[in-house]
Formats: structure tokens, C-alpha cells, sequence
């Protein structure tokens, strides 16, 4: 998620005390473990592309889908769907903003063209050359559809495995190669990028990321919105399909009402900055995206590439998450821009490298997200 944040949910004590119990890796859950793969199962772009001359509501709706396991703030999906002829648009969704994190809705319209890099690749496996364009006038994401030959690319093969991974990775680093192919695969018009895998570039990022963080958790407004959009156990995930689900970062599972009662309690610096030093220094490298245009449309770009980055690097068992706090808070942003050097706000920030999976988030349903 493009804001998403480990949470501690519970601790041994509080747990014990409460005569409950808790799993640290939750998810197994028949009912989570049925919604995930509703959304995560894959695409049948054999029978889409049989329908692809007439752009059936079916196939339309399986594109959706794929564009919806898209990366997002705390996983709140922001985005409605609208299919007209052969051309589907992506509208903000505002209701789902996130204004103590994301005030500008810069991540919103990142999210967008996350969602609409997901859509492009299913649309070319599913026989359709896609064309994605930003209505400046609409806000919103056009993608155009035209029957063409399938071809299907490993980056359209990883939507359903991507996820955001909140664990520590091994600290292995990549190859030449493998740098060289996930740099070629976001050299976008309209997006710049830099790449941070020295070990004296991503020590100064941590500091960055921790200062951040530091001033997040200290935020009450901040630390209220993110309660909101956590899921604290199965059944509550299932019944929304959105937000945060505590297992999906690996932390204990509990019911609503404690996971609420206890959230701001343990959700403080000093239980959260550590986790951040280790994500950092397990990770080979991490990559800053710029909007060349610092509007809607410029972000829209970034959003774009981030999706592709991530998806290359799943294709290539390569994991990824947001590290976000240095472009979110802004008096760390101003300082973070400047030790980067490059003339621009930076927009969006990635760390990756070798490490496990967790249990996937949910997404709701296509007609659930379609106007």
C-alpha cells in the first residue's frame, strides 16, 4: 500500500491479561483465505480474448479486477471504474482519501496509475492494445481499447503474487542485470527516477524514514486515520475487503473492540522506528520517483511506473514496499528533496530486495468499484 504502515495490534501481555489468544500469522482463515483468491485468481485471458472483438461486460469486468490489486494508500482502493464502448476511465474515488497522510492526494492519483498500469497489461494478454491517458479537464484515467493479438508479459503474470511486504529482507544484493532490467523497465516520459543501493545512501534514507516516522506516530490526527483502516482480525477484513489486516504485516491478530482500545497505546515510535532500521538496512536498494510536472497527470505518471517497478521486480521474485514518510511529512520531505538534489519533490519511495511473503490483502469485488 502506498502509505502502509506496520501496526502493532496487540502484545503478549495485554493478550494473556485478556485471556485471548493470537496467531502471528494469521490468514489461514477459510472465509480470508476464499475472499483473497476471489480477487487474486487468475485471468482467464483465453476466453477474454475470444470475447475481445465485442469488449464483453465479462472480460471488461476481469480487467477491472486485475486493476484493482493495484498498490493504494492503506489499502483503500480509491478508485471507481466506468466502461464505455471500448474505453474504460478510472475516477478518484474521494470518499476513500486519506487527508491526514495524503493532504494533497498525491498518493490518491499515484494509486490511479497503479491501477491503470495493472489494467494496460491485463488488456494486452487479454487481446487489446491499450492506450492509457490522463483527462486533465476530468481528473480521471482514460484507457482505450482496441482488439489486437494477445501477448501476455511477466509483469502481467505477477498482478495477482505483488504485495506490498512488510518484513525485513535479507540484505542480499541484486545482480547487474537485474538492476539494468527493473531501471529499463520504469524509463517512462514524464517520470524521473534515482536509485539508492549504497550502503551510505540508504543509511542517510533510514534516518530519513525514521524521522518521518518518528513525526507520524505523533500525530494524533494521523495515528486516528490510520486506526480507522485497520482490519484487527479475519472476519472484520472479510466483511470490508479493504484496509489494513493486521496479519498481512505479520503482527498478532485481536478483536475489534481491544485492537481500538490498545492501538494508540502501542502504536508509538519506539515500538515502530525499530522495524523501520531493520526493513532498511535488510533491503538491496531502494528507488525515489519525481513527477516531472508536479500536478494530477505528472503523478498519474509516477504511479504508473511504481506498478511497473514492482511488478518487475515480482516477476524476477524480487519484494517490494513503500517507504513513504520521507515525501509524507513535510518538514522531512524539504530536507529529504534537498539531499537528493534534484530539483524536484520527490513523490513516491520504494524499498526492495530478497525476502518471504505474507498472507495477501483483499480487494473488493469489480462491481463494487464499478459506476
Amino acid at each position: 500500500m502506498l502509505s502502509r504502515r506496520n501496526i502493532i495490534v496487540g502484545s503478549g501481555v495485554v493478550l494473556a491479561g485478556a485471556g485471548l489468544s493470537y496467531s502471528l500469522w494469521p490468514g489461514t482463515d477459510p472465509a480470508y483465505a476464499a475472499a483473497a483468491d476471489a480477487s487474486r485468481r487468475r485471468l482467464d485471458v483465453e476466453a477474454a480474448g475470444a470475447a475481445s472483438g465485442a469488449g464483453d461486460g465479462e472480460t471488461f469486468s476481469g480487467l477491472i479486477r486485475y486493476a484493482t490489486l493495484a498498490a493504494n494508500s492503506h489499502n483503500t482502493q480509491p478508485w471507481l471504474f466506468g466502461v464505455s464502448g471500448r474505453e474504460i476511465r478510472i475516477a478518484p474515488d474521494f470518499s476513500r482519501r486519506c487527508p491526514a497522510v495524503d493532504p494533497e492526494d498525491r498518493h490518491l492519483f499515484a494509486s490511479l496509475g497503479c491501477a491503470a498500469e495493472n489494467l494496460v497489461l491485463a488488456a494486452g494478454a487479454a487481446g487489446f492494445a491499450a492506450e492509457a491517458r490522463f483527462d486533465d479537464d476530468a481528473q480521471a484515467a482514460v484507457i482505450s481499447l482496441t482488439p489486437a493479438a494477445a501477448h501476455g508479459l511477466p509483469a502481467f503474470e505477477a498482478i495477482p503474487r505483488r504485495q506490498s511486504t512488510r518484513t525485513p529482507f535479507d540484505a542480499s544484493p541484486l545482480s547487474a542485470e537485474e538492476l539494468h532490467a527493473l531501471e529499463g523497465a520504469i524509463d517512462r516520459p514524464g517520470v524521473r527516477t534515482r536509485f539508492l543501493t549504497a550502503r551510505t545512501e540508504l543509511d542517510e534514507l533510514k534516518d530519513f524514514v525514521v524521522w518521518g516516522n518518528t513525526a507520524q506516530c505523533g500525530d494524533a490526527a494521523f495515528v486516528e486515520e490510520l486506526r480507522s483502516w485497520v482490519r484487527f482480525n479475519e472476519s472484520d477484513a472479510v466483511r470490508r475487503l479493504d484496509g489494513l489486516f493486521a496479519g498481512v504485516s505479520g503482527n498478532p491478530v485481536t478483536p475489534r473492540w481491544l485492537g481500538r482500545a490498545i492501538f494508540p497505546y502501542v502504536f508509538t515510535a519506539a515500538a515502530e522506528n525499530p522495524k523501520y532500521v531493520a526493513q532498511i538496512d535488510g533491503a538491496a536498494g531502494a528507488l525515489v520517483l519525481f513527477a516531472e510536472k508536479n500536478d494530477a497527470a505528472g503523478l498519474f505518471a509516477v504511479g504508473r511506473a511504481a506498478q511497473r517497478f514492482m511488478l518487475e521486480a515480482e516477476a524476477r521474485d524480487i519484494r517490494t514496499s513503500f517507504v513513504n514518510q520521507p515525501v509524507e511529512v513535510a518538514s522531512v520531505r524539504h530536507a529529504f528533496a534537498s539531499w537528493l538534489g534534484e530539483g524536484l519533490r520527490p513523490a513516491l519511495v520504494l524499498r526492495f530486495g530478497r525476502g518471504a511473503k505474507v498472507p495477501m490483502s483483499l480487494r473488493r469485488p469489480a462491481a463494487a468499484v464499478t459506476m
